[in-house]
């Protein structure tokens, strides 16, 4: 294997990050709505107002994998905001998206988010400070070689330095791989207050002493 190399993600790199969420998320409702989709969301989490982590594993000039973590501020809204036109174009041109029932749940989604305001009974949710993975992918076929491992630990090295105790992400209930990879790195799952499990998961950082 060659060697890898783990470096930040700049505007020339995401047709290959677009490359590698399509192969990673062939399903996923951003994969739907095209490559110019993804790669506009992925540009909003570069250059928005975050302070985020954005890296990719390398081998020799080939992304491998990649990983957008931090904390977002508007991460899903701002998209939608500044990309509406674009993306209300996109499902009117291809009416199809309209039968695919995970296309139309995130769509539900989009519009709670886009039309919200406060006051519209929505309980307040108070996150402690935690640094959070909002999206990691490896191309499928490089996948047991140890890139996900390696952007994980860069992640949690990066928080640790900017002082976070606490890490947090989100996955599909039903993705036993990727729930089976970070439970070996030591993530727990957090129930929702029903008891039920929707996704959550979060991993206390120890102190390095």
């Amino acid at each position: 294997m060659k060697p890898m190399e783990i470096r930040p993600i700049k505007g020339a790199d995401l047709d290959a990050v677009v490359r590698v969420h399509i192969l990673a998320f062939p399903k996923s409702a951003l994969t739907k709505l095209g490559k110019e989709a993804i790669r506009r969301y992925y540009l909003w989490l570069l250059n928005g107002p975050h302070e985020s982590l954005c890296i990719a594993a390398f081998e020799d000039i080939e992304m491998r994998g990649f990983c957008f973590a931090g904390v977002f501020r508007e991460a899903l809204t701002g998209f939608l905001k500044r990309n509406k036109s674009f993306l209300a174009w996109r499902v009117l041109t291809h009416p199809w998206l309209a039968a695919n029932p995970l296309f139309l749940n995130r769509l539900n989604k989009a519009r709670t988010i886009i039309f919200w305001r406060p006051g519209n009974d929505s309980p307040a949710i108070h996150v402690k400070k935690s640094f959070g993975i909002l999206s990691i992918a490896v191309d499928p076929y490089s996948q047991g070689a140890g890139y996900g491992r390696q952007l994980m630990a860069e992640v949690e090295k990066v928080a640790r330095e900017r002082d976070f105790m606490n890490m947090h992400l989100s996955v599909a209930v039903d993705n036993n791989h990727a729930i089976t990879f970070y439970e070996k790195l030591g993530w727990q799952k957090l129930p929702a207050q029903d008891g039920k499990w929707n996704g959550s998961m979060a991993k206390h950082l120890e102190e390095v002493r």
